[in-house]
């Protein structure tokens, strides 16, 4: 009997052990590991979504107040102006320039923002923290005219 042809040659070894196993059977153990791995993405996605929506909340928030409030703040200030009062919120310009600077920051906000929140691009993030700083000057310029 030829012993190179016996069915037991090299048996016991880790290279014979290899030829006798399946093609797939490799990549079956690979598998499960990958498997294992993705709920870690899954999880880790969902906690980006629930970043990014608390984000958009963020900045919706901020242009609703904006919108709402800055208006009827410049109208009950505008309200207490005397004819020969000279104040620039006095003014019909003045305020229109106010109520026209809530509107339209809260509104290019709110959407820049959104856009800004949901793109994975570092000029996503930018334009998100633009949206918020322009909310804040906003405030800023509409109170300095309101409080002239």
């Amino acid at each position: 009997m030829d012993h190179a042809r016996s069915p037991w040659a090299g048996a016991g070894t880790i290279e014979a052990d290899r030829e006798q196993e399946p093609a797939g059977a490799g990549r079956a153990e690979a598998e499960p590991a990958a498997a294992r791995r993705r709920p870690e993405r899954g999880r880790s996605e969902r906690g980006l979504r629930i970043l990014r929506a608390v984000a958009t909340g963020v900045v919706w928030l901020g242009a609703g107040l904006t919108l709402m409030l800055l208006p009827m703040l410049t109208m009950s200030t505008g309200s207490d102006c005397e004819i020969d009062d000279t104040r620039f919120i006095c003014t019909d310009g003045g305020q229109d320039t106010v109520v026209y600077i809530a509107v339209y920051t809260s509104l290019v906000a709110a959407l820049a923002g959104t856009w800004g929140a949901f793109s994975r691009r570092l000029l996503g993030r930018v334009v998100w923290g633009a949206s918020l700083a322009a909310l804040a000057v906003a405030w800023l310029v509409n109170l300095l005219i309101i409080g002239e």
